[in-house]
């Protein structure tokens, strides 16, 4: 299992704002930005939630998140994974949900350590290994293998003969 690409979006929370592609990475072509965009954050979405959409060959996973700001509105991000049609959301929406909290409890939640960020937290998701940012330590490696042990079954090994 593995994730092809890692996107953030913004929604400023000023007025008139709109829904923005601020990072991709490995980065997107201009014409799939646009592309992308609704899928990755789309109209109605609320923080907490996730969004599962389709998207050509991939499923796209979004985590809707808040990140506070001192003046204005807070402003609303997306967190998205583009993963292959055969792995198992299930298995990432913790993952995205502890990565992102484990940020807000260290007041390292915002759009710069994010941006900053996203190649280790790419690579961190891709890898199932543990990610460092700021010297805090965000311990994917162990969300994976419990996400893991409940969700996927080992498969029964049949021995003997059947007449």
């Amino acid at each position: 299992m593995a994730t092809d690409y890692s996107v953030i979006c913004k929604l400023g929370g000023y007025v008139n704002s709109n829904p923005e592609l601020i990072s991709s990475y490995p980065s997107l072509d201009q014409s799939l930005k646009t592309e992308i965009l609704p899928k990755c954050f789309p109209i109605g979405a609320k923080t907490g939630d996730f969004i599962v959409e389709k998207y050509r060959k991939y499923v796209v996973l979004s985590y809707i998140f808040r990140v506070n700001q001192t003046a204005d509105r807070d402003d609303i991000f997306s967190l998205s994974v583009l993963l292959n049609k055969k792995d198992k959301t299930e298995i990432y929406k913790p993952v995205l949900q502890s990565l992102i909290d484990k940020l807000e409890q260290n007041d390292l939640l915002n759009e710069h350590v994010l941006t900053k960020n996203q190649r280790a937290i790419f690579e961190g998701m891709n890898q199932e290994k543990n990610v460092t940012i700021s010297n805090v330590l965000i311990d994917l490696s162990k969300v994976f293998k419990e996400i893991k042990s409940k969700i996927l079954k080992p498969e029964i090994k049949v021995k003997g003969s059947f007449l």
